[in-house]
């Protein structure tokens, strides 16, 4: 295998930055102008309109509507431009550039890169929107989510030789976590019933935290309906020197 050749590099594309930038900020400009405009549509209601919960009053209503003006509209049509570039900017956190060569993996996202050396890397695969790599023992040694096409992906893994699945090479090794069954330490049926809780509550960050608990724990987990499933690592005999 040529170790040196040019690393094979997935990234978002130029027209994900252009839909951006040419949908978000004009769209919180938009939205500025039409709030400036609200005080004046106000007066246009009938005067029963106003008597009704949530509405504000005649009075309340005339005040505003004397606020309206150029320099209102100015104002609110450029804190919305800025709200819309604030949208477009961190989108850029949910971005993962994938870059892949004879020495290895590197994931960033959000200015953080992790990366991982090519021996290390023993498995390639997609997992609904997750690009996931397993090490030598099967355990996850990254899980990212991202919108790249699987493949592109897998293109661009096995220009450098490593090994693409389509799917999970283990999925026929997990078993569905039950409270309490046997084969499991306490604290990791104490990890998944969290990660349950987390998952149901959508707190994301948390589950992912409880995911990697799991692993340093030697134990892979995946999501199906609604219920999680189980597998341990395996162990990497000892080479005799």
């Amino acid at each position: 295998m040529n170790t040196h050749r040019p690393p094979s590099v997935v990234r978002e594309g130029r027209g994900t930055h252009v839909l951006l930038w040419a949908l978000f900020p004009p769209l919180g400009a938009g939205l500025g102008w039409a709030l400036s405009r609200v005080p004046g549509w106000l007066t246009l209601l009938p005067d029963w309109v106003h008597h009704l919960p949530l509405v504000p009053g005649e009075e309340p209503v005339a005040l505003l509507a004397r606020l309206e003006g150029p320099v209102l509209t100015g104002v609110l049509v450029v804190l919305g431009l800025l709200a819309g570039a604030f949208v477009a900017l961190s989108s850029y956190d949910d971005m993962v550039t994938v870059a892949a060569d004879g020495g290895g993996v590197r994931l960033t996202r959000a200015g953080r890169t992790e990366e991982f050396a090519r021996d290390g890397v023993a498995a390639v695969f997609v997992d609904g929107r997750d690009l996931v790599l397993l090490g030598a023992d099967t355990g996850e040694l990254a899980r990212e989510r991202t919108d790249h096409s699987p493949r592109k992906l897998r293109a661009a893994f096995e220009e450098h030789g490593y090994a693409w699945h389509e799917g999970d090479p283990h999925r026929g090794e997990y078993r569905r976590w039950v409270d309490g069954a046997p084969g499991l330490e306490q604290e990791a049926h104490r990890l998944l019933w969290a990660r349950r809780e987390a998952l149901r509550a959508r707190e994301a960050d948390d589950a992912a935290e409880q995911r990697r608990a799991l692993a340093e724990l030697g134990v892979v987990v995946r999501d199906e309906g609604g219920l999680q499933y189980w597998r341990p690592v395996r162990d990497i005999p000892h080479r005799q020197g």
